[in-house]
């Protein structure tokens, strides 16, 4: 229903593409954006959710995530040395969207993506970012 009613804003006749996370959430979000302005979509893996360990390795338990993003939330997006466990910092997380965004800068005046709350933080203020919630934002 969120997602509808998002589909429905008129910021989207100006989108020429919609990028979007690969996580399902993220993508039956876009599917609904797309159903109603058909507007072309793109996967793109560098639009993820933020990592509570950014080796590649899978947290051992939900527990060890919520850690992970507890600290990662006490130091302000910043990894510590001392941290037991190495999350994607912020730096690191918006590195990866405008590298994934700069991909299309050149061929494109309005893009859309469909990602994640934490992503959406490292763009304009750190308040939490509502289901569905939309922030318009300048890409050089």
């Amino acid at each position: 229903m969120l997602a509808q009613q998002c589909a429905q804003q008129p910021l989207f006749a100006q989108v020429q593409l919609i990028l979007s996370s690969p996580y399902t959430r993220a993508l039956q979000t876009a599917l609904e954006i797309v159903r109603f302005n058909d507007i072309p979509l793109k996967v793109e893996l560098g639009l993820h959710e933020w990592l509570p360990d950014n080796t590649g390795i899978r947290t051992d338990t939900d527990e060890q995530a919520a850690t992970a993003y507890k600290l990662y939330r006490q130091h302000a997006g910043k990894r510590t040395t001392a941290s037991p466990r190495p999350y994607e910092s912020a730096a690191e997380m918006k590195a990866r969207v405008l590298a994934t965004l700069n991909k299309y800068a050149a061929s494109y005046d309005c893009i859309a993506c469909v990602t994640h709350g934490e992503v959406m933080r490292q763009f304009g203020d750190q308040k939490d970012v509502d289901y569905c919630g939309v922030r318009v934002i300048a890409v050089d």
